[in-house]
Protein backbone atom coordinates (compact mmCIF):
# COMPACT_ATOMS: atom_id res chain seq x y z
CA UNK A 1 0.00 0.00 0.00
CA UNK A 2 1.26 3.37 -0.79
CA UNK A 3 2.50 5.38 2.28
CA UNK A 4 0.12 7.98 3.45
CA UNK A 5 1.43 11.39 4.49
CA UNK A 6 -0.42 13.31 7.10
CA UNK A 7 -0.38 17.15 7.40
CA UNK A 8 -3.08 19.88 7.57
CA UNK A 9 -4.44 21.92 4.35
CA UNK A 10 -4.57 25.53 4.06
CA UNK A 11 -8.27 25.55 5.20
CA UNK A 12 -7.31 23.52 8.35
CA UNK A 13 -8.49 20.02 7.95
CA UNK A 14 -6.14 17.33 8.97
CA UNK A 15 -5.11 15.62 5.71
CA UNK A 16 -3.71 12.31 4.13
CA UNK A 17 -1.50 12.19 1.25
CA UNK A 18 -0.08 9.72 -1.15
CA UNK A 19 1.36 9.04 -4.77
CA UNK A 20 -0.45 6.24 -6.37
CA UNK A 21 0.54 4.43 -9.31
CA UNK A 22 -2.00 4.23 -12.59
CA UNK A 23 -1.51 0.48 -12.54
CA UNK A 24 -2.95 0.01 -8.85
CA UNK A 25 -6.01 2.45 -9.23
CA UNK A 26 -8.05 -0.24 -10.49
CA UNK A 27 -7.76 -2.28 -7.25
CA UNK A 28 -10.79 -1.64 -5.33
CA UNK A 29 -9.33 -3.16 -2.00
CA UNK A 30 -6.06 -0.98 -2.18
CA UNK A 31 -8.42 1.96 -2.67
CA UNK A 32 -10.49 1.14 0.31
CA UNK A 33 -7.19 0.48 2.53
CA UNK A 34 -5.96 3.54 2.25
CA UNK A 35 -9.39 5.35 2.98
CA UNK A 36 -9.73 3.12 5.93
CA UNK A 37 -6.16 3.87 6.83
CA UNK A 38 -6.79 7.53 6.46
CA UNK A 39 -9.53 7.48 8.44
CA UNK A 40 -8.47 5.59 11.74
CA UNK A 41 -5.64 8.23 11.84
CA UNK A 42 -8.33 11.08 11.79
CA UNK A 43 -7.74 12.44 8.81
CA UNK A 44 -11.08 14.38 6.92
CA UNK A 45 -9.57 14.87 3.31
CA UNK A 46 -7.65 11.94 1.30
CA UNK A 47 -5.65 13.60 -1.45
CA UNK A 48 -4.13 11.50 -4.08
CA UNK A 49 -1.47 12.19 -6.52
CA UNK A 50 -2.28 9.83 -9.64
CA UNK A 51 -2.42 10.28 -13.53
CA UNK A 52 -5.35 7.46 -13.05
CA UNK A 53 -9.19 8.47 -13.41
CA UNK A 54 -10.43 8.10 -9.69
CA UNK A 55 -13.66 9.38 -9.95
CA UNK A 56 -15.11 5.89 -9.91
CA UNK A 57 -13.87 5.39 -6.56
CA UNK A 58 -16.10 8.67 -5.62
CA UNK A 59 -12.57 10.97 -5.76
CA UNK A 60 -13.39 14.99 -6.76
CA UNK A 61 -10.22 15.99 -9.55
CA UNK A 62 -8.35 19.16 -8.62
CA UNK A 63 -5.39 20.85 -10.53
CA UNK A 64 -2.41 18.58 -9.34
CA UNK A 65 0.69 19.55 -10.20
CA UNK A 66 2.54 20.87 -12.98
CA UNK A 67 5.89 21.67 -13.71
CA UNK A 68 6.66 24.31 -16.73
CA UNK A 69 10.25 24.53 -18.08
CA UNK A 70 11.88 27.40 -20.51
CA UNK A 71 15.36 27.65 -22.42
CA UNK A 72 15.78 30.34 -21.86
CA UNK A 73 13.22 31.96 -19.54
CA UNK A 74 10.25 34.11 -21.67
CA UNK A 75 11.47 37.69 -22.01
CA UNK A 76 9.38 40.37 -20.26
CA UNK A 77 10.10 40.65 -16.88
CA UNK A 78 10.13 42.84 -14.94
CA UNK A 79 12.66 44.10 -11.60
CA UNK A 80 10.64 43.21 -8.61
CA UNK A 81 11.41 43.70 -4.56
CA UNK A 82 12.82 41.06 -2.43
CA UNK A 83 11.05 40.73 0.12
CA UNK A 84 12.58 40.67 4.08
CA UNK A 85 11.75 38.22 6.24
CA UNK A 86 9.38 40.01 8.20
CA UNK A 87 7.16 40.35 5.20
CA UNK A 88 7.58 36.65 3.80
CA UNK A 89 6.58 35.82 7.40
CA UNK A 90 3.47 38.00 7.22
CA UNK A 91 2.43 37.42 3.78
CA UNK A 92 2.84 33.92 3.41
CA UNK A 93 -0.25 32.86 6.32
CA UNK A 94 -2.29 34.74 3.54
CA UNK A 95 -1.93 32.70 0.44
CA UNK A 96 -2.58 30.04 -1.36
CA UNK A 97 -5.14 29.60 1.28
CA UNK A 98 -7.65 26.85 0.04
CA UNK A 99 -5.45 26.21 -3.39
CA UNK A 100 -5.45 22.48 -3.77
CA UNK A 101 -2.37 21.17 -2.88
CA UNK A 102 -0.57 23.57 -0.15
CA UNK A 103 -0.09 22.78 3.52
CA UNK A 104 -0.63 24.92 6.85
CA UNK A 105 1.43 27.52 6.44
CA UNK A 106 5.08 26.95 8.11
CA UNK A 107 7.55 29.56 9.31
CA UNK A 108 10.67 27.36 8.82
CA UNK A 109 10.19 27.20 5.33
CA UNK A 110 9.38 30.58 4.61
CA UNK A 111 12.71 31.71 6.25
CA UNK A 112 14.60 28.93 4.44
CA UNK A 113 18.25 29.82 3.23
CA UNK A 114 17.61 27.82 0.04
CA UNK A 115 15.66 30.43 -1.78
CA UNK A 116 14.51 34.07 -1.81
CA UNK A 117 11.09 35.80 -2.10
CA UNK A 118 9.74 38.46 -4.96
CA UNK A 119 6.63 40.62 -3.82
CA UNK A 120 3.98 42.34 -5.90
CA UNK A 121 2.04 45.03 -4.93
CA UNK A 122 -1.75 46.65 -5.77
CA UNK A 123 -2.68 50.03 -4.46
CA UNK A 124 0.43 50.30 -1.70
CA UNK A 125 -0.54 46.57 -0.49
CA UNK A 126 1.47 43.59 -0.66
CA UNK A 127 -0.51 40.89 -2.67
CA UNK A 128 1.56 38.24 -3.85
CA UNK A 129 4.82 36.76 -4.10
CA UNK A 130 7.24 34.17 -5.71
CA UNK A 131 10.19 31.90 -4.46
CA UNK A 132 13.16 31.41 -6.44
CA UNK A 133 15.95 29.10 -5.95
CA UNK A 134 18.85 30.17 -7.76
CA UNK A 135 20.77 27.07 -6.93
CA UNK A 136 18.04 25.05 -8.82
CA UNK A 137 16.75 27.53 -11.21
CA UNK A 138 13.56 26.51 -9.90
CA UNK A 139 10.39 28.68 -9.16
CA UNK A 140 7.51 27.81 -7.36
CA UNK A 141 4.23 28.74 -8.34
CA UNK A 142 2.94 32.33 -7.07
CA UNK A 143 0.64 32.99 -3.89
CA UNK A 144 -1.34 35.39 -3.59
CA UNK A 145 -4.18 36.68 -0.81
CA UNK A 146 -7.81 35.79 -1.21
CA UNK A 147 -9.38 37.68 -4.38
CA UNK A 148 -5.88 38.78 -5.43
CA UNK A 149 -4.82 36.11 -7.41
CA UNK A 150 -5.05 37.38 -11.64
CA UNK A 151 -3.48 35.64 -14.79
CA UNK A 152 -1.69 39.07 -15.20
CA UNK A 153 -0.48 38.29 -11.45
CA UNK A 154 1.06 35.04 -12.32
CA UNK A 155 2.92 36.27 -15.54
CA UNK A 156 4.46 39.16 -13.93
CA UNK A 157 5.94 37.33 -10.41
CA UNK A 158 6.99 34.52 -12.90
CA UNK A 159 9.08 36.72 -15.91
CA UNK A 160 10.26 38.56 -13.11
CA UNK A 161 11.51 35.32 -11.38
CA UNK A 162 13.16 34.13 -14.18
CA UNK A 163 14.76 37.93 -15.11
CA UNK A 164 16.22 37.01 -11.36
CA UNK A 165 17.60 34.16 -12.54
CA UNK A 166 19.50 35.49 -15.55
CA UNK A 167 20.15 33.73 -18.87
CA UNK A 168 19.45 29.75 -18.90
CA UNK A 169 16.93 27.40 -18.26
CA UNK A 170 14.16 27.88 -15.57
CA UNK A 171 11.99 25.11 -14.35
CA UNK A 172 8.38 26.18 -12.39
CA UNK A 173 6.56 24.16 -10.21
CA UNK A 174 2.90 24.69 -9.42
CA UNK A 175 0.60 23.06 -7.15
CA UNK A 176 -3.40 23.54 -7.93
CA UNK A 177 -3.15 25.44 -10.64
CA UNK A 178 -4.55 26.22 -14.06
CA UNK A 179 -1.66 25.32 -16.59
CA UNK A 180 -2.74 27.95 -18.97
CA UNK A 181 -1.45 31.32 -17.27
CA UNK A 182 2.15 29.73 -17.58
CA UNK A 183 1.78 28.82 -21.18
CA UNK A 184 0.56 31.70 -22.25
CA UNK A 185 3.66 33.42 -20.65
CA UNK A 186 5.66 31.20 -22.92
CA UNK A 187 6.65 27.89 -20.45
CA UNK A 188 6.52 24.51 -21.79
CA UNK A 189 4.74 22.07 -19.44
CA UNK A 190 6.73 18.70 -18.58
CA UNK A 191 5.30 17.01 -16.27
CA UNK A 192 2.24 16.76 -14.62
CA UNK A 193 0.57 14.34 -12.20
CA UNK A 194 -3.58 14.30 -11.18
CA UNK A 195 -4.70 15.76 -7.95
CA UNK A 196 -7.69 13.44 -6.58
CA UNK A 197 -9.43 14.42 -3.20
CA UNK A 198 -11.98 11.88 -1.32
CA UNK A 199 -13.94 13.69 1.56
CA UNK A 200 -13.71 11.66 4.75
CA UNK A 201 -16.44 10.20 6.69
CA UNK A 202 -16.26 11.26 10.48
Amino acid sequence: MPKLHYSRATTGEKVAECLLDPADAADSGLIGDLVSAAAQKGAALLWVHSRADLSGAGFTARPGFHEFCADPCPPGGEELPVLPDEVVLGLLPRTFTGQWGHKEFDPEWAVSPEGIFLGLRSGGEWIGLCRVEAERRAVDGPGFVPAARTDDGVRRLVLAAGARLGPGPVTVETWGEDPDPYLAAGFELTKWDGGWELILPG
